[in-house]
Protein backbone atom coordinates (compact mmCIF):
# COMPACT_ATOMS: atom_id res chain seq x y z
CA UNK A 1 0.00 0.00 0.00
CA UNK A 2 1.44 3.35 -1.09
CA UNK A 3 1.48 6.15 1.48
CA UNK A 4 0.91 9.67 0.26
CA UNK A 5 3.47 12.27 1.27
CA UNK A 6 1.08 13.95 3.74
CA UNK A 7 0.57 10.57 5.44
CA UNK A 8 4.34 10.17 5.84
CA UNK A 9 4.53 13.61 7.48
CA UNK A 10 1.62 12.73 9.77
CA UNK A 11 3.32 9.47 10.82
CA UNK A 12 6.55 11.33 11.66
CA UNK A 13 4.69 13.80 13.87
CA UNK A 14 2.77 10.94 15.52
CA UNK A 15 6.05 9.21 16.29
CA UNK A 16 7.44 12.38 17.84
CA UNK A 17 4.33 12.69 20.03
CA UNK A 18 4.42 9.00 21.05
CA UNK A 19 8.10 9.30 21.93
CA UNK A 20 7.46 12.34 24.13
CA UNK A 21 9.35 14.81 21.94
CA UNK A 22 6.11 16.78 21.78
CA UNK A 23 3.93 16.57 24.90
CA UNK A 24 0.34 17.33 25.80
CA UNK A 25 -0.48 20.98 25.10
CA UNK A 26 2.71 21.71 23.15
CA UNK A 27 2.45 23.81 20.01
CA UNK A 28 3.52 21.91 16.88
CA UNK A 29 5.61 23.29 13.97
CA UNK A 30 3.84 25.74 11.70
CA UNK A 31 2.64 24.78 8.23
CA UNK A 32 5.26 27.09 6.68
CA UNK A 33 8.06 25.41 8.64
CA UNK A 34 6.97 21.93 7.57
CA UNK A 35 6.53 23.05 3.96
CA UNK A 36 10.17 24.15 3.88
CA UNK A 37 11.42 21.11 5.81
CA UNK A 38 9.73 18.48 3.64
CA UNK A 39 9.56 20.48 0.38
CA UNK A 40 5.80 19.98 0.22
CA UNK A 41 2.88 22.23 -0.57
CA UNK A 42 0.85 23.93 2.17
CA UNK A 43 -2.13 21.80 1.08
CA UNK A 44 -0.18 18.58 1.83
CA UNK A 45 0.90 19.78 5.26
CA UNK A 46 -2.64 20.91 6.03
CA UNK A 47 -3.91 17.42 5.08
CA UNK A 48 -1.32 15.90 7.43
CA UNK A 49 -2.62 17.97 10.33
CA UNK A 50 -6.22 17.18 9.40
CA UNK A 51 -5.35 13.48 9.57
CA UNK A 52 -3.67 13.90 12.95
CA UNK A 53 -6.70 15.78 14.27
CA UNK A 54 -9.03 13.06 13.00
CA UNK A 55 -6.91 10.49 14.86
CA UNK A 56 -7.15 12.68 17.99
CA UNK A 57 -3.43 13.33 18.19
CA UNK A 58 -3.77 17.09 17.69
CA UNK A 59 -6.22 19.95 17.74
CA UNK A 60 -6.13 23.28 15.96
CA UNK A 61 -6.80 26.80 17.21
CA UNK A 62 -7.69 29.27 14.52
CA UNK A 63 -4.99 31.91 14.22
CA UNK A 64 -2.70 30.13 16.70
CA UNK A 65 -1.73 26.83 15.08
CA UNK A 66 -1.82 23.13 15.96
CA UNK A 67 -1.33 21.61 19.42
CA UNK A 68 -0.80 18.15 20.93
CA UNK A 69 -4.02 16.59 22.21
CA UNK A 70 -2.93 13.02 22.94
CA UNK A 71 -1.66 12.36 26.46
CA UNK A 72 1.18 9.88 26.77
CA UNK A 73 1.19 7.76 29.92
CA UNK A 74 4.25 5.61 29.42
CA UNK A 75 5.87 6.60 32.73
CA UNK A 76 8.57 4.51 34.37
CA UNK A 77 6.47 3.87 37.46
CA UNK A 78 2.82 2.94 37.26
CA UNK A 79 2.02 4.83 40.45
CA UNK A 80 -0.62 7.37 41.44
CA UNK A 81 0.31 10.03 43.96
CA UNK A 82 -2.19 10.86 46.72
CA UNK A 83 -1.71 14.09 48.68
CA UNK A 84 -3.97 14.58 51.73
CA UNK A 85 -3.98 17.14 54.52
CA UNK A 86 -4.36 14.65 57.40
CA UNK A 87 -4.67 10.92 58.09
CA UNK A 88 -5.56 10.74 61.77
CA UNK A 89 -9.38 10.69 61.43
CA UNK A 90 -11.77 7.98 60.24
CA UNK A 91 -12.63 10.22 57.29
CA UNK A 92 -9.11 10.34 55.87
CA UNK A 93 -8.24 6.73 56.64
CA UNK A 94 -11.40 5.64 54.79
CA UNK A 95 -10.63 7.93 51.82
CA UNK A 96 -7.13 6.44 51.66
CA UNK A 97 -8.46 2.87 51.76
CA UNK A 98 -10.98 3.67 49.02
CA UNK A 99 -8.24 5.11 46.79
CA UNK A 100 -5.84 2.26 47.46
CA UNK A 101 -8.37 -0.49 46.77
CA UNK A 102 -9.36 0.89 43.36
CA UNK A 103 -5.78 1.69 42.36
CA UNK A 104 -4.64 -1.83 43.22
CA UNK A 105 -7.54 -3.38 41.34
CA UNK A 106 -6.60 -1.37 38.28
CA UNK A 107 -2.92 -2.18 38.46
CA UNK A 108 -1.46 0.97 40.05
CA UNK A 109 0.64 1.53 43.12
CA UNK A 110 -0.10 4.42 45.50
CA UNK A 111 2.35 6.99 46.86
CA UNK A 112 0.81 8.79 49.86
CA UNK A 113 2.01 12.14 51.23
CA UNK A 114 0.59 14.34 54.02
CA UNK A 115 0.69 18.15 54.01
CA UNK A 116 -0.66 18.86 57.53
CA UNK A 117 -2.51 21.60 55.63
CA UNK A 118 0.80 23.45 55.22
CA UNK A 119 1.86 25.20 52.01
CA UNK A 120 5.51 24.40 52.75
CA UNK A 121 4.83 20.68 53.15
CA UNK A 122 2.62 20.67 50.06
CA UNK A 123 5.60 21.94 48.07
CA UNK A 124 7.81 19.17 49.48
CA UNK A 125 5.15 16.56 48.65
CA UNK A 126 5.09 17.76 45.05
CA UNK A 127 8.91 17.58 44.86
CA UNK A 128 8.63 13.88 45.75
CA UNK A 129 6.21 13.30 42.88
CA UNK A 130 7.92 14.41 39.64
CA UNK A 131 6.28 13.41 36.33
CA UNK A 132 8.61 10.45 35.78
CA UNK A 133 7.53 8.86 39.09
CA UNK A 134 3.74 9.09 38.84
CA UNK A 135 1.06 8.44 36.24
CA UNK A 136 -1.60 10.54 37.98
CA UNK A 137 -2.28 12.58 41.11
CA UNK A 138 -5.16 12.83 43.62
CA UNK A 139 -4.99 15.94 45.82
CA UNK A 140 -6.83 17.44 48.75
CA UNK A 141 -5.83 21.06 48.45
CA UNK A 142 -4.05 23.02 51.18
CA UNK A 143 -5.99 26.01 52.57
CA UNK A 144 -8.09 25.85 49.40
CA UNK A 145 -9.95 29.12 50.04
CA UNK A 146 -6.64 31.01 49.66
CA UNK A 147 -4.41 31.60 46.61
CA UNK A 148 -2.03 28.66 46.22
CA UNK A 149 1.72 29.27 45.65
CA UNK A 150 2.27 25.97 43.83
CA UNK A 151 -0.12 26.27 40.90
CA UNK A 152 2.81 26.22 38.49
CA UNK A 153 3.80 22.76 39.74
CA UNK A 154 0.34 21.39 39.02
CA UNK A 155 0.28 23.15 35.66
CA UNK A 156 3.61 21.55 34.79
CA UNK A 157 2.27 18.08 35.63
CA UNK A 158 -0.82 18.69 33.51
CA UNK A 159 1.28 19.94 30.58
CA UNK A 160 3.23 16.71 30.72
CA UNK A 161 0.09 14.61 30.54
CA UNK A 162 -0.25 13.76 34.24
CA UNK A 163 -3.97 13.81 35.19
CA UNK A 164 -4.72 15.68 38.44
CA UNK A 165 -7.97 15.12 40.38
CA UNK A 166 -8.90 17.16 43.46
CA UNK A 167 -11.06 15.94 46.34
CA UNK A 168 -13.01 18.03 48.89
CA UNK A 169 -11.93 21.22 47.11
CA UNK A 170 -10.11 22.71 44.14
CA UNK A 171 -7.79 25.60 43.30
CA UNK A 172 -8.92 28.68 41.43
CA UNK A 173 -6.74 29.00 38.34
CA UNK A 174 -6.56 25.26 37.61
CA UNK A 175 -8.88 23.57 35.14
CA UNK A 176 -8.93 20.18 36.85
CA UNK A 177 -11.74 17.75 37.71
CA UNK A 178 -12.77 17.45 41.35
CA UNK A 179 -14.86 15.18 43.56
CA UNK A 180 -16.68 17.07 46.32
CA UNK A 181 -18.86 16.13 49.25
CA UNK A 182 -22.19 17.93 48.94
CA UNK A 183 -21.28 20.37 51.73
CA UNK A 184 -23.77 23.06 50.77
CA UNK A 185 -26.83 20.82 50.68
CA UNK A 186 -25.72 18.88 53.77
CA UNK A 187 -25.38 22.15 55.71
CA UNK A 188 -28.77 23.29 54.47
CA UNK A 189 -30.36 20.04 55.68
CA UNK A 190 -28.71 20.33 59.12
CA UNK A 191 -29.79 23.95 59.54
CA UNK A 192 -33.31 23.18 58.33
CA UNK A 193 -33.52 20.33 60.85
CA UNK A 194 -32.79 22.82 63.61
CA UNK A 195 -35.39 25.25 62.24
CA UNK A 196 -37.97 22.45 62.09
CA UNK A 197 -37.27 21.75 65.76
CA UNK A 198 -38.20 25.33 66.61
CA UNK A 199 -34.75 26.95 66.77
CA UNK A 200 -34.71 30.45 65.31
CA UNK A 201 -31.41 31.66 66.73
CA UNK A 202 -28.74 29.36 65.33
CA UNK A 203 -25.03 30.05 65.73
CA UNK A 204 -22.26 28.70 63.51
CA UNK A 205 -18.51 28.02 63.69
CA UNK A 206 -16.72 27.46 60.37
CA UNK A 207 -13.21 27.12 58.96
CA UNK A 208 -12.26 30.20 56.95
CA UNK A 209 -9.28 29.01 54.90
CA UNK A 210 -10.70 25.92 53.20
CA UNK A 211 -13.41 25.54 50.61
CA UNK A 212 -15.39 23.06 52.72
CA UNK A 213 -15.72 25.61 55.51
CA UNK A 214 -16.91 28.26 53.06
CA UNK A 215 -19.42 25.88 51.44
CA UNK A 216 -20.78 24.76 54.81
CA UNK A 217 -21.25 28.37 55.85
CA UNK A 218 -22.98 29.03 52.52
CA UNK A 219 -25.55 26.29 53.15
CA UNK A 220 -26.16 27.54 56.70
CA UNK A 221 -26.55 31.18 55.63
CA UNK A 222 -28.80 30.41 52.64
CA UNK A 223 -31.15 28.35 54.81
CA UNK A 224 -31.52 31.11 57.40
CA UNK A 225 -32.09 33.65 54.63
CA UNK A 226 -34.73 31.46 52.97
CA UNK A 227 -36.50 31.17 56.34
CA UNK A 228 -36.61 34.96 56.63
CA UNK A 229 -34.06 35.03 59.46
CA UNK A 230 -31.07 37.29 59.92
CA UNK A 231 -27.54 36.01 59.48
CA UNK A 232 -26.09 37.65 62.59
CA UNK A 233 -22.31 38.20 62.58
CA UNK A 234 -22.32 38.14 66.40
CA UNK A 235 -23.36 34.49 66.25
CA UNK A 236 -20.79 33.35 63.67
CA UNK A 237 -17.15 32.52 64.42
CA UNK A 238 -14.30 31.60 62.10
CA UNK A 239 -11.04 29.74 62.66
CA UNK A 240 -8.11 28.82 60.44
CA UNK A 241 -5.48 26.11 60.08
CA UNK A 242 -2.46 26.21 62.37
CA UNK A 243 0.39 23.90 63.31
CA UNK A 244 -0.79 23.58 66.92
CA UNK A 245 -4.06 22.10 65.64
CA UNK A 246 -2.05 19.34 63.97
CA UNK A 247 0.14 18.68 67.05
CA UNK A 248 -2.55 18.96 69.75
CA UNK A 249 -5.49 17.70 67.70
CA UNK A 250 -7.42 20.72 68.96
CA UNK A 251 -8.94 23.77 67.24
CA UNK A 252 -8.96 26.17 70.23
CA UNK A 253 -11.60 28.42 68.63
CA UNK A 254 -12.13 31.78 70.29
CA UNK A 255 -15.82 32.62 70.65
CA UNK A 256 -18.04 34.75 72.88
CA UNK A 257 -19.93 32.57 75.35
CA UNK A 258 -22.42 35.37 76.03
CA UNK A 259 -23.20 35.74 72.32
CA UNK A 260 -23.39 31.98 71.84
CA UNK A 261 -25.89 31.59 74.68
CA UNK A 262 -28.17 34.12 73.00
CA UNK A 263 -28.80 31.21 70.62
CA UNK A 264 -30.40 27.82 71.21
CA UNK A 265 -28.49 25.84 68.57
CA UNK A 266 -25.03 25.61 67.01
CA UNK A 267 -23.79 24.29 63.65
CA UNK A 268 -20.16 23.17 63.91
CA UNK A 269 -17.69 22.81 61.03
CA UNK A 270 -17.12 19.15 61.95
CA UNK A 271 -17.58 16.61 64.75
CA UNK A 272 -14.13 17.14 66.23
CA UNK A 273 -14.94 20.80 66.75
CA UNK A 274 -18.42 19.97 68.12
CA UNK A 275 -16.88 17.65 70.72
CA UNK A 276 -14.34 20.31 71.71
CA UNK A 277 -17.06 22.96 72.12
CA UNK A 278 -19.20 20.52 74.10
CA UNK A 279 -16.41 19.85 76.64
CA UNK A 280 -15.81 23.59 76.99
CA UNK A 281 -19.52 24.22 77.62
CA UNK A 282 -19.93 21.34 80.05
CA UNK A 283 -17.18 22.78 82.25
CA UNK A 284 -19.34 25.90 82.50
CA UNK A 285 -22.46 23.90 83.44
CA UNK A 286 -24.14 24.28 80.02
CA UNK A 287 -26.03 21.14 78.96
CA UNK A 288 -26.47 19.63 75.51
CA UNK A 289 -29.15 19.54 74.19
CA UNK A 290 -31.19 21.04 77.03
CA UNK A 291 -29.42 24.43 76.94
CA UNK A 292 -27.87 24.26 73.48
CA UNK A 293 -28.48 21.89 70.58
CA UNK A 294 -25.33 21.01 68.57
CA UNK A 295 -24.84 19.40 65.14
CA UNK A 296 -21.73 18.60 63.11
CA UNK A 297 -20.23 17.00 60.02
CA UNK A 298 -18.38 13.71 59.29
CA UNK A 299 -20.36 11.32 61.53
CA UNK A 300 -17.63 10.17 63.88
CA UNK A 301 -20.30 8.88 66.32
CA UNK A 302 -19.37 11.44 68.98
CA UNK A 303 -20.78 10.82 72.47
CA UNK A 304 -21.55 14.07 74.27
CA UNK A 305 -23.33 13.77 77.62
CA UNK A 306 -24.65 10.56 79.17
CA UNK A 307 -26.74 8.97 76.42
CA UNK A 308 -26.49 12.01 74.14
CA UNK A 309 -24.80 11.44 70.78
CA UNK A 310 -24.10 14.05 68.12
CA UNK A 311 -26.39 14.47 65.10
CA UNK A 312 -24.03 14.66 62.14
CA UNK A 313 -23.66 14.48 58.36
CA UNK A 314 -22.44 11.12 57.10
CA UNK A 315 -19.33 11.78 55.04
CA UNK A 316 -19.18 9.60 51.86
CA UNK A 317 -15.56 8.95 52.68
CA UNK A 318 -14.70 5.58 51.14
CA UNK A 319 -16.96 6.14 48.14
CA UNK A 320 -15.35 9.54 47.58
CA UNK A 321 -11.89 7.94 47.52
CA UNK A 322 -13.05 5.21 45.14
CA UNK A 323 -14.65 7.74 42.79
CA UNK A 324 -11.52 9.90 42.65
CA UNK A 325 -9.29 6.86 42.04
CA UNK A 326 -11.49 5.52 39.24
CA UNK A 327 -11.56 8.96 37.61
CA UNK A 328 -7.78 9.40 37.65
CA UNK A 329 -7.29 5.87 36.25
CA UNK A 330 -9.78 6.59 33.46
CA UNK A 331 -7.90 9.79 32.62
CA UNK A 332 -4.56 7.97 32.59
CA UNK A 333 -5.86 5.26 30.29
CA UNK A 334 -8.26 7.21 28.07
CA UNK A 335 -7.06 10.81 28.19
CA UNK A 336 -8.42 13.99 29.72
CA UNK A 337 -11.53 13.90 27.53
CA UNK A 338 -13.16 11.49 30.01
CA UNK A 339 -12.96 14.06 32.83
CA UNK A 340 -16.28 15.77 33.65
CA UNK A 341 -16.47 19.50 33.02
CA UNK A 342 -18.35 20.09 36.29
CA UNK A 343 -17.45 18.88 39.81
CA UNK A 344 -18.65 15.41 40.82
CA UNK A 345 -20.85 16.01 43.86
CA UNK A 346 -21.11 13.11 46.31
CA UNK A 347 -24.48 13.01 48.12
CA UNK A 348 -24.51 12.62 51.88
CA UNK A 349 -27.10 11.80 54.51
CA UNK A 350 -27.70 13.00 58.06
CA UNK A 351 -27.44 10.54 60.94
CA UNK A 352 -30.05 11.81 63.41
CA UNK A 353 -29.25 11.31 67.06
CA UNK A 354 -30.36 13.15 70.18
CA UNK A 355 -28.22 16.30 70.28
CA UNK A 356 -31.17 18.45 69.09
CA UNK A 357 -33.80 19.64 71.54
CA UNK A 358 -37.24 19.91 69.98
CA UNK A 359 -38.49 23.27 71.20
CA UNK A 360 -41.91 22.72 69.64
CA UNK A 361 -42.72 20.04 72.21
CA UNK A 362 -43.96 21.59 75.42
CA UNK A 363 -42.94 19.66 78.52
Amino acid sequence: MTNFKYQIVAEKIKSQIDNGEYQYGDKLPSENFLCNKYHLSRQSIRKAYELLEKQEYTYSVRGSGNFVKKQITSHKAKNVGVILSYTHSHVFSSITMGCEQILMERGYGMQLSITQNSFELEGKCLELMPPEKISGLIVEGTKSALPNPYLRHYQNLIRQGIPVVFIHNYYNGLQTPCVLMDDIQASKKLTQMLLDAGHTKIAGIFKEDDLQGIRRFQGYAETLFEAGLQVDDRHIWWFHSNHEMWIQNKYSVEYSLDNLMECTALVCYNDMLAEEIYHDLSQKGIRVPQDLSIVGFDNQNIKLDGDCYLTSVQHPRRKLGETAANLVCDMIEQGCNVAPAEPIIMPSTIVVRNSIMNKRIRL
